[in-house]
């Protein structure tokens, strides 16, 4: 059965307050059994996943997050609620876990439903009280909530689905009964007027260090803790299998020894300085800007920098794209201020080609040590000196340096 594919990918509003509110209930879960195995991920079921098994017993926990400063307020009606219905139904349908929990977590509060032509012309005949306070109540008694939950959802659902090369599970969501509908609405645990994103973290960064099911020093280091979890679960993100972007109450604890024994590093932060580069106007490959300063260099050493340019580019092709981002640009900023000072005094004559060897022999050594100066605090997905190299040749390649200016 193929349903909607409602995966945001890394531009979607809110993915940080997703990820903060995956590590806040790993850490509930973990806090709550030691002996419990526990894993998490974004973007699979919904917006969280949590699951938990501890014996025979399994709980999975499927959480839609809304974070919003623009909006007071969600009623039963808003886009944002149904559309978190819909995903639920697909999941419970699909998914048929005794253990299952559904959440939705929102930072704004609860709205009351209006007397709307849509909703007349479904012939509703809405309750006094918003609909998600009963709902929240389980008042099933009250004789407009149950009709009014299920007509709305099912002609969303078509909507939804319209178009679609398939309909989900529209044949079983109106054979529905009764009973069943209440056993799906009862499994949604409503959240609202909860911690934003900054709320959210401020508070995990006070119950890291009172976490009781790993004995480690983390006073003064909580933030580490948060970026190297979060950090995680974003190299994690573009993942294929979604499996392979759950993390596991191991990990955690490994992140948490790493921290605690000061051996956790950030990633470097500048990838982002990396993206935003002007590209450059200097289309030149590296041939020719090696023959525009030496006509004699050798060619055999032309075709073996290729070999090796082409080598890093496989290299680059198997790291997380932040990772590469911020390495190139470290080693671009390096080079580009040693260029400065190397051909301050060079007058575009022609130059011997050892001269050409010596300039991209210091460029590596200045980047050298420039990366090691920055691995005090980042990590970076390199640590040789070859690759260091073939990544100066392929800046060079790129268009990005030049001898020449």
């Amino acid at each position: 059965m193929t349903t909607i594919n409602r995966e945001v990918g890394e531009q979607g509003k809110g993915f940080r307050l997703q990820r903060l509110r995956a590590i806040k209930l790993l850490f509930e879960k973990m806090n709550a059994s030691q002996k419990a195995v526990i894993y998490a991920g974004t973007e699979f079921f919904d917006d969280v996943y949590i699951k938990a098994i501890e014996d025979e017993k399994v709980e999975v926990i499927a959480e839609g997050d809304k974070n919003y400063d623009s909006k007071p307020s969600f009623s039963f009606m808003s886009n944002e609620v149904k559309n978190s219905l819909i995903s639920f139904l697909d999941c419970w349908f699909q998914h048929d876990i005794e253990g299952l929990i559904f959440c939705f977590y929102t930072n704004v509060k609860i709205g009351k439903e209006y007397n709307t032509q849509y909703l007349k012309g479904l012939n509703i005949n809405l309750p006094v009280e918003p609909i998600i306070e009963l709902l929240m109540k389980k008042d099933f008694d009250n004789e407009n909530l149950l009709s009014t939950v299920k007509t709305v959802l099912v002609d969303e659902y078509k909507k939804q689905y319209k178009g679609k090369e398939s309909d989900g599970f529209l044949q079983s969501l109106e054979e529905l009964s009764d009973e069943l509908w209440i056993s799906f609405l009862n499994k949604i645990d409503w959240k609202f007027e909860q911690e934003d994103e900054e709320e959210l973290e401020q508070t995990l960064i006070e119950e890291i260090g009172k976490q009781s099911f790993y004995k480690v020093d983390l006073i003064g280091k909580e933030s580490y803790v948060i970026a190297a979890l979060l950090d995680e679960f974003e190299k994690r993100q573009n993942i294929k299998d979604h499996f392979g972007r759950l993390i596991s109450d191991a990990q955690v604890k490994l992140k948490l020894l790493e921290v605690g024994n000061n051996q956790y590093k950030m990633s470097d932060p500048v990838y982002e300085q990396w993206e935003m580069l002007e590209p450059p106007s200097d289309k030149r490959n590296l041939d020719e800007k090696i023959e525009a300063v030496t006509k004699t260099y050798s060619k055999r050493k032309l075709g073996m920098f290729a070999r090796k340019i082409g080598a890093v580019k496989l290299e680059f092709a198997k790291i997380d794209s932040k990772d590469k981002g911020a390495y190139q640009y470290r080693i671009y900023d390096a080079c580009e201020e040693r260029l400065l000072e190397l051909l301050d005094s060079y007058d575009g004559s022609e130059v011997a080609p050892r001269v050409v060897d010596g300039w991209i022999d210091d460029l590596v050594q200045f980047a050298e040590k420039h990366l090691a100066e920055k691995s005090k605090d980042f990590t970076y997905p390199f640590k040789n000196k070859d690759t260091l190299r073939n990544t100066i040749l392929e800046l060079f390649d790129s268009c990005y340096l030049s001898f020449d200016g």
